[in-house]
């Protein structure tokens, strides 16, 4: 059917003019752009880059907000969460991101506009996981389907992975998903491997979840870190955690636990437990943002954990 001629309920064609359904087709598409950027102002300069390093419940947190206060204050908050070092002015990790995303817009553009390098294969993973230990660049002319071929390694996560430009134009896409990359990618969301691989190797990590009116946190016994003093032992934590109820923030909640035992009697099991206390009283679903930070190390990590009532 010709791109002017369109069918009505009846199965008979109806003609329009093909200036006017140009005309039409143009207007939908600013009126979908421009609404798009009126409804979020802040798309553009952050949420289609940030949601690359966005946890699902961020994702699913920040497109329910209400208003654009609402999603300024997101945004001051995304990026709290994320500085590694709040003692100091700088906050480390929106400064990796932001070269992050000037390093790709400048190598990795291959034939998107300017400034959208980092929306290519290799630009999302190199804002994910950041540069490789490791890049191997050939052409391997010796292979008449793949016209270009680059190979990225990262130790740390024991990550191989292979861009492949099959047409000549400069257009890598990534070859396969190894099940270790979905993995390195949800780790990397709120570090940004800033510390590098010896940082990583001690990085905190814990579960959150929600049961019996209660936040449960738990962290695996060989991420604790312990304090030795006489006969005992212990680790402090401070929590903070942010909740959401139907998607808009309602409260922020302080915490501190000390987990203490005596030293010729620790626990041997896989996972040290403690509940923080908090009563839903209004119905609702509910989203706990739980950063969680080792106060002998200052080891920070992040969990979310949902309710319903």
């Amino acid at each position: 059917m010709p791109a002017s001629t369109s069918t009505s309920g009846e199965g008979r064609p109806r003609f329009v003019p093909a200036p006017l359904l140009a005309l039409l087709v143009l207007l939908a598409g600013c009126s979908s752009a421009g609404g798009r950027i009126a409804v979020d102002p802040h798309f553009e300069s952050f949420f289609e880059k940030a949601r690359l390093i966005m946890t699902r419940e961020e994702v699913q947190i920040y497109k329910h907000l209400p208003d654009n206060a609402a999603r300024e204050e997101f945004i001051e908050e995304f990026w709290r969460q994320r500085d590694p070092f709040p003692e100091t002015p700088e906050n480390e990790n929106k400064i990796e991101f932001e070269r992050r995303i000037a390093y790709a817009n400048r190598w990795f553009r291959e034939n998107r506009a300017a400034g959208r390098g980092w929306d290519t294969p290799r630009g999302r993973i190199l804002i994910q996981l950041g540069e490789p230990d490791n890049r191997y660049l050939n052409e391997m002319i010796n292979n008449p389907s793949v016209k270009g071929y680059e190979r990225w390694i990262y130790y740390y996560y024991q990550l191989e992975l292979v861009f492949i430009d099959s047409q000549g134009f400069g257009e890598f896409k990534l070859q396969t998903w190894p099940a270790e990359l979905l993995s390195a990618i949800d780790h990397a969301k709120f570090t940004l491997n800033a510390g590098g691989p010896q940082t990583l190797k001690s990085a905190l990590s814990f579960d959150a979840a929600y049961r019996n009116g209660a936040i449960i946190v738990s962290i695996p016994l060989k991420k604790v870190r312990f304090r030795e003093q006489g006969d005992t032992v212990s680790a402090d934590y401070r929590i903070a955690v942010t909740v959401y109820r139907d998607y808009r923030k309602v409260d922020f909640q302080a915490f501190t636990r000390q987990l203490e035992f005596p030293r010729a009697a620790l626990p041997d099991k896989k996972d040290l437990t403690f509940s923080l206390p908090y009563p839903l009283e209004r119905k609702g679903k509910y989203y706990f943002d739980v950063v969680l930070e080792d106060v002998l190390t200052g080891s920070r990590s992040r969990a979310f954990a949902e309710a319903k009532k």
